[in-house]
């Protein structure tokens, strides 16, 4: 970059000009008290103002990612929190914003609420703002789990914009079918891309380990790592008491780890600002291309395998940015599952054989897991990377079960940074509503094996889940518990096999049809 072309840049141009990250390891020894959440999420925002090299006064808005304990019960915190977590964040650096902003639930939300804070930035709608999220989810275990008690509950009625997760991604026949947690929806994925690959279980297991095991190499070397080792392919294969089966094809080294104390936050400002502050050009990031989108609900996917609107919004953010992601300097593809880095691989046309990084953090399995805020750390880490000569990163994000998409090319060269139309922010949402979908099925009485997975529980019997479709196409979700069948199942692939349903209350259970 030079300065005679950043010269040249209009004063509302938006741009990335701070980044910081924190991360505090428990070990055993620990006791309360325990760092709150938002207190996690200040020490990253100041980290981040002394990157920008900005004072906390500058800021008018402050955006807190959702917190994985107010978007769902099973993760909601006996410490208590925040009822304000922007406020939280606000008192703790000496900010007083104008804007404060609690977002809606998704992995997508860094992504999106960036994209939304630099659109207005560039409005002249807001001047400075800051994004930040973390989570102290491992801090709320070691305590519920030795007994501990500590007190995070904080109480503001300073009025802030609180989008409170609304969109249902899983529908309830997929619940009543056993579809209850991500892991069990995404190993149906899973097994789907299995068997179109022709892969029979041990193929697939060396596949996903040879797929995820350059991301923990690179979490081994980052210093915000909270799982920071390497895993060989053997390593992440073979199954023990700290690779426990989950739900198959899936053992615990292979999924996203949300018992982590991670927080990281980006500041934001214009072109005309950090000139005004006398910041260095060369810190200057910008967003060269954005798009987003949300897809149907995974059972209704002409394929399960793949996300059409993950193929829409990755395909249309490369096409915005002129370039393909093999052109990438960075990339982070968002790797909460392994069947989520094949989808994400398959449409950008990217090796899975570790040929080239996917990720600049380690991944959701080894970096960690923060709840809805991982891609902050994603863009964090490209923000100061990206720094020096020309040079362009992607970072994509998904939500829900391959739902919600968002993908940003993020670049150092000034020339590219006037590529958006700020005033045109409906155009960075991609039309997914056309896409073609099945239909539920009312009562099914029989249907053939789509995909399944096995899930396998330490204090409760297995289950069996399949996705299935009717002679007619339509789609259900049933599950047994059974052992014959859990057996079966354990032992090989139930896809393409013929299943008869019954209806006991709102579950499905199925039998194997004689052959």
């Amino acid at each position: 970059m030079t300065n005679k072309t950043s010269d040249k840049l209009p004063d509302a141009t938006p741009i990335i000009i701070g980044a910081g990250q924190y991360v505090e390891r428990l070990n055993t020894q620990s006791t309360p008290p325990f760092t709150a959440p938002m207190a996690l999420a200040a020490n990253a925002g100041k980290a981040a103002l002394r990157d920008a090299g900005l004072p906390a006064e500058d800021i008018d808005t402050i955006a807190v990612i959702r917190l994985f304990s107010d978007t769902v019960q099973v993760w909601s915190s006996a410490l208590g929190g925040s009822n304000n977590p922007p406020e939280s964040v606000a008192r703790r650096i000496g900010a007083s914003p104008q804007h404060r902003i609690y977002s809606d639930a998704s992995g997508t939300e860094p992504l999106r609420v960036m994209a939304e804070l630099l659109g207005d930035i560039a409005r002249g709608e807001k001047t400075v703002a800051l994004l930040t999220g973390a989570e102290a989810i491992a801090s709320q275990r070691f305590a519920e789990r030795n007994g501990f008690t500590d007190d995070w509950r904080e109480d503001y009625d300073t009025p802030f914009d609180n989008r409170k997760h609304r969109a249902p991604l899983v529908s309830m026949e997929e619940i009543h079918g056993g579809l209850t947690m991500p892991v069990r929806s995404y190993a149906v994925i899973e097994n789907y891309q299995a068997q179109r690959m022709g892969h029979n279980l041990q193929q697939h297991q060396r596949y996903m380990a040879q797929l995820m095991a350059p991301f923990s190499a690179v979490a081994a070397a980052n210093p915000h790592a909270y799982f920071p080792a390497a895993y060989s392919v053997p390593d992440l294969v073979q199954p023990g008491p700290h690779n426990y089966a989950i739900s198959l094809p899936y053992s615990k080294r292979l999924v996203a780890q949300d018992g982590v104390n991670l927080a990281s936050a980006l500041v934001l400002t214009s072109v005309g600002h950090a000139r005004h502050r006398g910041i260095d050009p060369g810190q200057w990031v910008f967003l060269q291309a954005y798009a987003e989108g949300v897809d149907t609900l995974l059972s209704q996917r002409i394929d399960p395998g793949r996300s059409q609107a993950m193929e829409r919004v990755l395909s249309t953010a490369m096409d915005r940015a002129g370039v393909s992601a093999s052109e990438m300097d960075l990339i982070d593809i968002y790797s909460c599952f392994p069947s989520a880095v094949t989808a994400a691989c398959e449409v950008l046309d990217l090796p899975t054989d570790g040929s080239r990084d996917l990720t600049v953090t380690g991944g959701l399995p080894y970096f960690g897991g923060p709840g809805n805020n991982y891609s902050t750390h994603a863009l964090a880490e490209m923000a100061v990377r990206l720094r020096g000569q020309p040079s362009r990163a992607l970072v994509t994000a998904n939500g829900g079960i391959l739902s919600k998409h968002a993908a940003a090319v993020l670049t150092s060269d000034p020339a590219c940074a006037s590529a958006i139309d700020w005033h045109d922010s409906d155009g960075l949402v991609v039309d997914c509503s056309d896409i073609p979908t099945r239909a539920i099925a009312a009562n099914p009485a029989s249907g053939k094996v789509l995909s399944y997975t096995l899930v396998t529980r330490r204090d409760k019997a297995d289950i069996a889940i399949v996705l299935a479709e009717t002679d007619t196409g339509e789609r259900f979700v049933a599950s047994s518990t059974e052992p014959a069948i859990t057996g079966a199942v354990a032992s090989s692939s139930p896809i393409g096999r013929g299943i008869s349903v019954a209806k006991q209350e709102q579950r499905l259970l199925f039998h194997f049809q004689r052959t």
